[in-house]
C-alpha cells in the first residue's frame, strides 16, 4: 500500500512555512533590539521582506503542484535562503556584541 502521494509536497510546504515564519520572528527581534543602528535595521526590515516574499512564493508554487509536480522551491531559493540565513545570522552576532560592548 502506497501512501497518499500528495503527503510529501505538503509537509515540504508547511517547511518552508515554518522557515519563513522563523526568519520573520528573528528578523522583527533584530529590528526590536537595533536601537536605531542602521545596520541592524536594514538587516531585520530585510529579513522581515524575505520572510514575506518566502511565504508568499510558497503559496503560489503549491497552487501550481498539481498542474506541473515539482518540488515547492527550487535550488536557487534554497541557496538564497542559506545566504541570507547566514547574512542574518551575522547581523544579530552584529547587534548583540554592540549591545554587550
Amino acid at each position: 500500500m502506497n501512501p497518499d502521494p500528495g503527503l510529501q509536497p505538503e509537509r515540504t510546504v508547511m517547511a518552508w512555512q515554518r522557515t519563513a515564519l522563523g526568519i520573520g520572528g528573528v528578523s522583527a527581534l533584530l529590528l526590536h533590539h537595533a536601537d536605531g543602528q542602521i545596520g541592524g535595521s536594514l538587516a531585520g526590515g530585510a529579513g522581515l521582506l524575505v520572510a514575506l516574499g518566502m511565504l508568499v512564493a510558497v503559496e503560489l508554487r503549491h497552487g501550481r503542484l498539481d498542474e506541473d509536480e515539482s518540488s515547492p522551491m527550487g535550488f536557487r531559493a534554497v541557496r538564497g535562503l542559506a545566504v541570507v540565513t547566514a547574512a542574518l545570522s551575522l547581523a544579530c552576532t552584529v547587534v548583540v556584541l554592540t549591545r554587550l560592548g
